[in-house]
């Protein structure tokens, strides 16, 4: 009899003992999933020059990969891709005016590309050269920009404990970006070249230009956000989210490699070429986005 109630109590906490470990199993150190993100994104110009236009947007997706730190703490990163942009507007002033800034490029019709920067020894020559190369000459007044980004996130996932079949987290982190293409759809008006100086002609659309050299390879961005898990069974579950992110390096180059500003001095007047100063056009535009995060977690 004695022997019998041992084996009845060894038996019982080894049942006790694998039913503990089958429930702490259920908490993986790690996790893997797939997400997709659409998202709302617009551009945060400074300067006076270039101001902000608009939103635009976007989707994206990709693979999460979750480490577990403690039961209430994970390391989340992964691989997405996705579109970022937004929206700008070009404040030119009048050409024949002095102090008056105006932006341009010039644009090969034959080929819809446009022409990479070329510093001129004179602005006659500036304009000239595009007339004798076959190149359009084109005052840039919109653009809205759309990017197509590789993201890897480093986010710090911070949960509480499961409340029925739900769990609630925030997280923090930051998500490093490398460009993968950019095109943009330009509203310009064509400039004309006249014997008494310059003039505007038709207002055009210039659709799928490629800018990809134009936007910076890489940026960063903080993010912040919260969100949920549902499980649906084991470890299994479907998230869903709503983070901020925040672009904190620039979203194009400092110096353009295709658009040029030129400069009317203090005593420019229409009847002479001279007196303009054309550069490159510096910039500097921040992104930002709001993104919701719908997946499942494995």
């Amino acid at each position: 009899m004695k022997n019998m109630k041992k084996i009845l109590t060894i038996t019982a906490l080894a049942l006790f003992a694998n039913v503990a470990l089958a429930q702490e199993n259920e908490i993986k150190n790690f996790r893997f999933g797939l997400v997709i993100d659409p998202s709302v994104n617009w551009l945060k110009p400074e300067g006076k020059i270039i101001s902000k236009n608009g939103a635009n947007v976007k989707f994206g997706g990709g693979v999460v990969l979750e480490f577990r730190l403690a039961k209430v703490a994970s390391f989340q990163t992964g691989i997405r891709i996705h579109g970022e942009g937004g929206k700008v507007k070009y404040n030119n002033d009048a050409l024949q005016n002095p102090n008056s800034n105006i932006v341009s490029y010039f644009y090969t019709t034959a080929d819809d590309v446009i022409a990479p920067y070329q510093a001129p020894d004179s602005i006659t020559a500036f304009y000239s050269s595009a007339s004798t190369k076959g190149k359009g000459h084109y005052q840039l007044n919109e653009r809205k920009y759309r990017a197509t980004y590789i993201t890897i996130p480093l986010v710090l996932k911070l949960k509480t404990k499961e409340i029925g079949t739900m769990t609630y987290f925030g997280q923090f982190g930051a998500n490093a970006s490398f460009r993968w293409k950019a095109t943009a759809n330009d509203e310009v008006t064509e400039i004309k070249q006249l014997s008494t100086g310059f003039t505007l002609g038709a207002a055009e659309t210039k659709t799928k230009v490629d800018i990809t050299k134009d936007v910076a390879f890489f940026k960063a961005a903080l993010t912040f956000g919260l969100g949920a898990e549902m499980n649906l069974s084991g470890t299994t579950s479907l998230t869903f989210g709503l983070n901020y992110n925040l672009g904190f390096t620039n979203f194009v180059k400092g110096d353009s490699d295709y658009l040029s500003k030129r400069t009317n001095a203090e005593d420019y007047n229409s009847g002479s070429q001279t007196k303009v100063i054309v550069s490159k056009m510096p910039q500097e535009i921040k992104s930002s986005a709001v993104v919701l995060t719908v997946g499942v977690l494995f």
